[in-house]
């Protein structure tokens, strides 16, 4: 029953490695439960949403 309930730990790790690769189906589904009731949680992948988005406008380095 724990490999149901991540921790946040395992959140913060997901919300990470989701920047670099696709999540699996039960790594997606594990992590938006933790979501639904962790607001520390929501509020890291919120913030790692927010400089993702950043990024990809962010001018390059191009003369």
């Amino acid at each position: 029953m724990d490999r149901l309930k991540p921790t946040c730990k395992e959140v913060h790790r997901l919300v990470s490695e989701g920047m670099d690769r696709d999540l699996s189906l039960v790594e997606r589904t594990r992590m938006r439960l933790h979501l639904m009731v962790c607001g520390a949680c929501t509020r890291f992948n919120n913030q790692m949403d927010t400089l993702r988005k950043a990024m990809r406008i962010f001018p390059g380095d191009e003369p």
